[in-house]
C-alpha cells in the first residue's frame, strides 16, 4: 500500500533542507506532495524537485504582510486554497513543518478530512510565536493535542517547549514526542583526508554562518581574545549577510590585526570541508539555534564544536567527548568551553567522526517513513 503524505511548510522556499528531506524521505512505496504557502511571488517554484514522480508540489502566494498580525485569517486563507485545489481525500496523513501556521492547518484539515498529522517544533515557535503571541497558546495546545507525533530538532528544544507549556497538556506531548535531527548527505559522511597539523601552540578557531546579532560574533571575537591573551589563538569567519548595519563588517575589520580573518561567504563544498580540517574547534554560541547544520558538518571532518546551553545540538552529545555547551551572554564561557575542547584534542577526531554518522539524511528518511507507517496504522 502507498503512504500518500501532504506536507505544509511555510518556509519551504527560504531553506533548501526542506528539498533535501522531501529526497531523504523518496522510497518505493511512498508518494509525497508538497504544499507551500508562500510571502512573495518570488518564491514561487524555489526549490521545486524535478525528476521525481513520487514527490509533487503547489506553490501558491497567498500570504501577505497582513497576515503577520492576523493569523487566523492567514490559516483560513491558506485552508481555503489547500481545499479548493488540492486531492486532499488522496492522502493518507499529514506532515506539517511548523508547529502554529502549518499545525493549525493541520489540525483544521484533520477536523475537516479526520487525517491524522504529525507536526514539528523549530525556532520561530519557540522563539516568536511562543514568546509574542500568547493569545495563540489556545490553538497551540490544541495543535499539539490531537498531533499524531510532535516532532523535535533536539533534545533541548523538546525539554524547552514542554516547560512553557500546561502541566496538563506537558505529559500528553512527551508521550508522544519525537527527536528528529537535520541531516547530512554522503558527501559529508565519507572518511575526510587527514587534519592540517597545526602550528605550535597556536589554537585555530572556525565559525561558519551569517552575520545576524543571534549569531553571537560579537562574543565569539571576544572569546578568541581572550584565549589569544593566554595561549594564542585565531579565528577565521566564513560567511556573510543579514549584516543590517555593517556591525559585523566593522567589528571583523577593526580585529583584523588582532588574529581575526574574514573569508567572506563560501557555498563550494570541498572547499569548506577543508577550512573544517583546517581549524581546531568550530564555536557557534547562537543565541537561539533550532539545529544547525554547521556543526554535523564540522564534527564530518573530524572538528569538535562549541554551541549554547539549550539550544541547537544541545543534548546529542555526552558531556567531555565533542561538544561543549557554553552561555552564549558570556565571553568567559565561550573561552572556557573551547579550552575544554583544546585539552582533547586532538585525540576526539576519530569520535567526531564517528558521531556525524548519525545524523545522515538516510537515517532520517528511515525514520521518517516508519513513523508515517505507524501513524497511519494507529488511525487505521
Amino acid at each position: 500500500m502507498t503512504t500518500a503524505v501532504f506536507h505544509i511548510c511555510s518556509d519551504y522556499a527560504r531553506q533548501a533542507l526542506y528539498g533535501e528531506l522531501l529526497r531523504a524521505i523518496a522510497a518505493p512505496g511512498t508518494r509525497q506532495f508538497m504544499y507551500v504557502p508562500t510571502r512573495t511571488a518570488a518564491e514561487l517554484d524555489v526549490g521545486r524537485i524535478a525528476g521525481d514522480r513520487s514527490i509533487d508540489f503547489r506553490f501558491q502566494h497567498v500570504l501577505r504582510p497582513y497576515h503577520r498580525l492576523l493569523f487566523r485569517t492567514k490559516v483560513r486563507r491558506i485552508l481555503s486554497d489547500v481545499l479548493s485545489n488540492t486531492p486532499v481525500a488522496q492522502f493518507r496523513l499529514v506532515h506539517a513543518h511548523f508547529l502554529y501556521s502549518d499545525g493549525a492547518v493541520a489540525r483544521k484539515l484533520q477536523k475537516a478530512h479526520g487525517l491524522p498529522y504529525l507536526v514539528a517544533v523549530r525556532n520561530a515557535d519557540l522563539n516568536a510565536f511562543m514568546r509574542y503571541r500568547p493569545d495563540l497558546a489556545a490553538v497551540r495546545n490544541d495543535v499539539l493535542r490531537h498531533a499524531s507525533r510532535v516532532v523535535f530538532l533536539s533534545p533541548a528544544y523538546r525539554e524547552a517547549v514542554v516547560a512553557r507549556l500546561p502541566p496538563a497538556l506537558r505529559e500528553i506531548v512527551l508521550a508522544k514526542a519525537m527527536v528528529v535531527p537535520n541531516g547530512i548527505g554522503p558527501d559529508w559522511l565519507a572518511e575526510p583526508a587527514a587534519a592540517a597539523t597545526p602550528p605550535a601552540g597556536a589554537l585555530r578557531l572556525l565559525y561558519v554562518g551569517d552575520f545576524t546579532p543571534n549569531k553571537n560574533i560579537v562574543g565569539i571575537v571576544a572569546a578568541m581574545q581572550i584565549l589569544r591573551a593566554q595561549q594564542g589563538a585565531s579565528l577565521t569567519v566564513v560567511g556573510g549577510g543579514s549584516d543590517v548595519n555593517g556591525a559585523v563588517q566593522r567589528l571583523l575589520a577593526q580585529h583584523a590585526g588582532r588574529g581575526v580573518t574574514a573569508l567572506g561567504a563560501i557555498r563550494d563544498r570541498p572547499r569548506l570541508q577543508a577550512l573544517y580540517r583546517e581549524h581546531d574547534i568550530l564555536v557557534m554560541p547562537s543565541f537561539h539555534e533550532t539545529f544547525g547544520l554547521a556543526y554535523i558538518e564540522a564534527l564530518s571532518q573530524g572538528m569538535p564544536i562549541v554551541h549554547s546551553q539549550g539550544q541547537g545540538v544541545d543534548g546529542y552529545f555526552e558531556p567531555g567527548t565533542v561538544a561543549a555547551a557554553v552561555d552564549p551572554a558570556d565571553p568567559a564561557s565561550i573561552a572556557a568551553g573551547i579550552g575544554e575542547l583544546a585539552a582533547r584534542l586532538p585525540g576526539i577526531r576519530t569520535d567526531c567522526i564517528r558521531q556525524a554518522r548519525r545524523f545522515s539524511w538516510s537515517q532520517v528518511g528511515e525514520t521518517y517513513r516508519e513513523t508515517y507507517r505507524a501513524i497511519i496504522g494507529d488511525a487505521a
